[in-house]
């Protein structure tokens, strides 16, 4: 009742400012619930695939299907770190280019979410070992914490990409210049390294490796480039330490990269 009376109090004496007002309130509380109902039913379907991969190997008793489980499960997880980042890098990219703060919140909601995702990953290793053979589990178990250390360190590393350009553009500080724009799209092999440990077929590992070499050197000339573009006292020295900060940021995501499908090889090998 006490509500009732002041919302009438706001409309007597507010009148159709007041009513257009209220209106835009209860469609701005349904949106965000509507998000936040998404996100929550996001997360649930993410604990659920991870408990249903743990349902699985607890009822296995053969060490052979275990260790069947174990990998396909390993594939799906890394494939989906992969394919995350690639989008992450992305639109933490260009929302910095185009000064983009509510996109790159959002990038950084979901790296959150994705930490926590990889956390509850790791109680299936955990679990998956003990149903192994114990010279299998000591070898196998190895290469799987090792390719899950790597997918957390990619995630750790887009997220420390993302957090100082998103508090560069929250303080309006200089935009990037356009030789930095242009410099900025350097990454494209993330989805092949995705498709490769989906396929499981490593056929071309040496060419990903080649590849990731010839991406490294490209970010350190960037990197030598930008040095050379402040020393000339060309530009605001923020933003080049910035965008030095996402270009090495870049170049651990590819040595990374590099290093998890390796890791994922040796696990997936019989």
């Amino acid at each position: 009742f006490t509500i009732c009376f002041l919302v009438a109090i706001v409309i007597h004496f507010g009148g159709i400012a007041a009513m257009a007002a209220m209106v835009g309130l209860a469609v701005y509380m349904l949106i965000r619930s509507q998000i936040a109902y998404k996100k929550k039913m996001k997360k649930e379907a993410l604990k659920e695939e991870v408990n249903t991969t743990v349902a699985k190997l607890r009822d296995t008793t053969d060490s052979r299907e275990a260790l069947s489980l174990f990998r396909e499960h390993s594939r799906e997880e890394l494939q989906s770190v992969l394919l995350f980042t690639a989008d992450a890098l992305d639109r933490s990219v260009h929302g910095f280019m185009n000064e983009n703060l509510r996109e790159l919140r959002k990038v950084l909601n979901e790296i959150e979410e994705k930490k926590i995702h990889l956390k509850q990953v790791k109680r299936v290793g955990t679990l998956g070992v003990t149903h192994l053979e114990h010279d299998i589990a000591v070898e196998k178990g190895l290469y799987y914490y090792q390719g899950n250390d790597f997918a957390s360190e990619i995630i750790f590393s887009v997220r420390r990409l993302t957090e100082p350009s998103k508090e560069h553009v929250d303080n309006n500080f200089s935009p990037l210049n356009d030789i930095q724009k242009e410099d900025c799209s350097k990454i494209t092999y993330l989805k092949r390294c995705a498709v490769m440990i989906e396929t499981n077929d490593y056929h071309r590992l040496d060419d990903v490796i080649v590849e990731s070499v010839s991406l490294t050197n490209q970010l350190t000339a960037l990197k030598k480039g930008e040095l050379k573009r402040i020393q000339g006292q060309s530009g605001s020295t923020k933003v080049s330490m910035v965008y030095l900060n996402m270009v090495q940021e870049a170049q651990n995501v590819v040595s990374f990269t590099a290093n998890l499908v390796k890791v994922s090889r040796k696990f997936q090998k019989a």
